[in-house]
Parts: C-alpha cells; sequence; structure tokens
C-alpha cells in the first residue's frame, strides 16, 4: 500500500505546487514539463534574491585582429572583438555562462540592427569621427535533436517529430542607443522587466534581457578596434543594488601644482567629481564637503586652515545630478610646499535609490575621465580590469579623500589643470576660463603678498 504523501496539515491552499510520486502513477510529458518549470523557477527566485544580477565574473571584451584572410590591410580592418569565459545573471534570473576555451570572434560592426547601422553610416558620412556602441550579453535558449516521437494519441495533437532537448548558450547584441538606467530594486521573476519578457531571434532560440558589457566609441566599419575605445566600467556587478561610487576627478590625486595652477582649478570650475549615479541635490548640504590648507615649506608650517568653499550640483535635473563641483571662494595665498586636502563626506550623500555614496578612495587611483586608466604596476582593480572607481575595501572608511601639493619648482603648464568634459561642458573650458581671469581684470598672482611669515 502506498503511504499518502507528508506535510504540514497547516500548509497554505495557494502557491507553488510540485510533482509527488507514487506506484502506478501515469505520468504525461506535461507533468514532467511543470517539474522542470518549478524548479527552474525557484532557481530564479533565488539568483535575483541572494545574488541580484549582474556579471559575477570575466566577461571581458577585447579587441583581436581579424580572422586570417578576411582583411589583408589592417588598415581598414574591421572592428573585431572576442568575449572572455565568465558568468552573469541576467534580469530574469538565468545564468548566462560564456565557457572557457577559445572565446569566439564577433564582427561590432555586424551586430548593430540595419537601422542603427544606416542611421552610423550617416553620422559618419556627415563628418563624426565613428559612433558609440553599446554591447550587450543575452542568455539563449534553442531547441535541438529533433527526433520522432514514438507514441502519439489523436487528441494530443502531437506533431511526428518534436525537439527532444533545449540548449542553454549566449548571444551578443550591439545597438547605438544609451540603456536605460537600472532600476533600484532587483526584480521578481513575477515582475515584468522592461524588455516585456524574452524576445525571439526568427529562427528559434529565445532571448532573454540583456546586460550590458561594453561602451565601445568611435566605431567605425573600417577600423579594428583598441583597448582605449572598450570601456567595460559601465558594466553592473553581480549584486542586489550596487552603491554609488565615485567614478572619475578632474584633478590628478596626489600631482603636484603651481600656485598659479592650483588658483585655476580651485577658483575656476572647482574640484568637479562625478559618481556613478546621479545625487539627490537635497543631501549637498554646508559640511559635506570641506577642503583644507595644510602649510609646509619654510617658516611655519603644520597648520591647518580650512578654506571657503562652495558646494554647487552641475546641470541637475529633477533634484538630481551627476556631477558636483566644490569651488574655493576665499582669496587664502597658496604657497610652494602646502598641500591642499579635499574631504567629501559620501556617507551623508545620498543617491537617488536613497542609498548613501561608497566613496573610500582605495589607492587614490580613481581616474580623471578622459584621460589614461590609473593602474599602477601590479595594482589592478579588484575585479581584474577597467577603471578604478571608489568603493569599501576591508579597512575602508567610505569617506572619499583627496589632495594635491602646491609646488612652484615645476614648469607652470596648463596640462595638469584642464579638467575633462563634462555636462555642458568641452575639454578646454577650464583653461579657456583661467585663461580669461587676467582678460577678465581678474587679480594675477604677483599681486597677492603671502599672509603668514
Amino acid at each position: 500500500m502506498t503511504a499518502p504523501p507528508t506535510g504540514r496539515e497547516n500548509a497554505p491552499r495557494t502557491g507553488r505546487r510540485r510533482l509527488t510520486y507514487f506506484h502506478g502513477q501515469l505520468l504525461s510529458a506535461q507533468d514532467l514539463r511543470q517539474e522542470q518549470a518549478q524548479f527552474l523557477a525557484r532557481l530564479r527566485l533565488h539568483n535575483l534574491a541572494l545574488h541580484g544580477y549582474g556579471v559575477a565574473y570575466g566577461l571581458w571584451t577585447q579587441p583581436v585582429r581579424p580572422p586570417a584572410g578576411e582583411c589583408p590591410d589592417p588598415e581598414r580592418a574591421a572592428p573585431w572583438f572576442e568575449v572572455t569565459d565568465g558568468v552573469a545573471v541576467d534580469r530574469d534570473g538565468d545564468e548566462v555562462i560564456v565557457a572557457c576555451g577559445a572565446p569566439p570572434r564577433h564582427d561590432l560592426w555586424k551586430l548593430l540592427g540595419e537601422d542603427c547601422r544606416a542611421r552610423a553610416l550617416e553620422e559618419i558620412h556627415a563628418g563624426r569621427n565613428g559612433v558609440t556602441v553599446y554591447l550587450t550579453i543575452h542568455h539563449c535558449e534553442e531547441p535541438v535533436d529533433r527526433i520522432r516521437a514514438v507514441y502519439t494519441e489523436a487528441c494530443d495533437g502531437l506533431p511526428r517529430t518534436a525537439y527532444a532537448r533545449v540548449r542553454e548558450g549566449f548571444a551578443l547584441r550591439a545597438t547605438t542607443r544609451p540603456p536605460a538606467p537600472d532600476p533600484c530594486d532587483t526584480p521578481t521573476p513575477c515582475e515584468p522587466c522592461d524588455d516585456e519578457g524574452p524576445d525571439g531571434c526568427g529562427d528559434g532560440r529565445i532571448l532573454g534581457p540583456g546586460l550590458l558589457l561594453a561602451r565601445v566609441e568611435r566605431v567605425r566599419p573600417d577600423r579594428a578596434l583598441t583597448a582605449g575605445q572598450i570601456h567595460p566600467e559601465v558594466r553592473r556587478p553581480l549584486s542586489r543594488r550596487p552603491p554609488t561610487v565615485v567614478t572619475g576627478v578632474s584633478w590628478p590625486h596626489g600631482g603636484r601644482l603651481t600656485t598659479r595652477q592650483a588658483r585655476r582649478l580651485l577658483g575656476g570650475r572647482g574640484l568637479r567629481i562625478r559618481f556613478s549615479r546621479p545625487v539627490r541635490t537635497g543631501t549637498l548640504t554646508d559640511g559635506v564637503a570641506d577642503l583644507f590648507q595644510i602649510t609646509g615649506g619654510r617658516g611655519v608650517h603644520g597648520t591647518v586652515m580650512r578654506l571657503e568653499t562652495r558646494l554647487e550640483a552641475e546641470c541637475p535635473r529633477e533634484g538630481a545630478a551627476e556631477w558636483i563641483s566644490i569651488r574655493q571662494t576665499d582669496c587664502e595665498y597658496l604657497n610652494s610646499g602646502d598641500r591642499i586636502h579635499l574631504v567629501l563626506r559620501t556617507p551623508f550623500v545620498l543617491d537617488t535609490c536613497g542609498d548613501p555614496v561608497d566613496g573610500t578612495h582605495g589607492g587614490g587611483l580613481v581616474p580623471r575621465p578622459g584621460g589614461l586608466v590609473a593602474h599602477r604596476p601590479g595594482l589592478p582593480p579588484p575585479d581584474g580590469t577597467g577603471a578604478r572607481t571608489s568603493g569599501t575595501v576591508p579597512g575602508g572608511a567610505g569617506v572619499f579623500e583627496s589632495w594635491i601639493f602646491i609646488d612652484n619648482h615645476r614648469p607652470d603648464t596648463d596640462d595638469d589643470t584642464d579638467a575633462p568634459a563634462g555636462p555642458a561642458a568641452s575639454p578646454d573650458d577650464d583653461a579657456g576660463s583661467a585663461r580669461g581671469d587676467a582678460a577678465d581684470g581678474g587679480t594675477d598672482d604677483s599681486e597677492l603678498r603671502e599672509r603668514r611669515p
């Protein structure tokens, strides 16, 4: 005699159901499909609820040479690339796996849709030096192994042949349209995604929602890619809610500037900071940012003075801004040997999701946007590559700090004070505004007197 299935007597009558087995039970293909669907749904829920979605490891985009015989002229080679092995979880909770081995090569231009290619060619013919392309990876399912059914019933409506298995893989897509910002909360399998469910490929495959792998700039159909064109920092790391971090600054951390360069930097557009997600302007209150002058050089030194500053949000939209600036408003003289120390108390700055900014300046390696990736030999980021950002590390305090030194024994050039392009700004704005100080009747350094012995 078969024992009845055990379970809690007070179990709810609603919720998930799973198959139980007993001797003499008749199972159909629908029963087995429902059992698979039940376990797949639990796996997706586990991935999203406990880990979130994003890239777990690997999946780096790298430029490669074109295949042999594809294009003999290297100057007119197509933009070929490869994606290394790795694992990610998409917004549906499905695992995207690129296995080890020889990574496949892809032509980035051919991954674009016909409409994107047409618009890109129009922009290139109009004089632009290429277009910006966003590369995404998708979980892909494809039915395989078509076999003939041994037994069919007329009422079942089964075909004479059917696919016996489903093969899971990945597919790459590219577009010139900027992706939508990530939502604050991780979606659950029962919630509809922005992609409105999986999409078909036209060849029997089914694609899930895409994960952004890289932003590739200055893409042309007749030019090979370089490492400097690929920006992997736009990827989302695997987490339920990635923290907002500092992705770029407008000054060389630990660099040496002359008094004239420092005044031009601090009193012009100020020290500019960029975040990975817009921050709420209402949290940029007095006391959040301070600029200190630590005296050095000959004579009295070691004195710490707080400089008068103004904290501003650049181009705020709907109460949030991606860039902020800290500008000096007093006329305190900067002497050779002084150190200018910036302290931004990021735990008090909230992003658009209401979370505090993680500002730990690990290693002092946050780069200047538009410049070279601030890597030092033997000090790659924790994930292996890409540009450095701020972020909590063991022993980190979560406050963003940076400094520069005043050194009047170095050449006085404009290279170290030109800030990168930001919102509604060009790369030469800082230099242009600084050169305009004297023309507008600004005070020159020779007119200032040293205010301390």
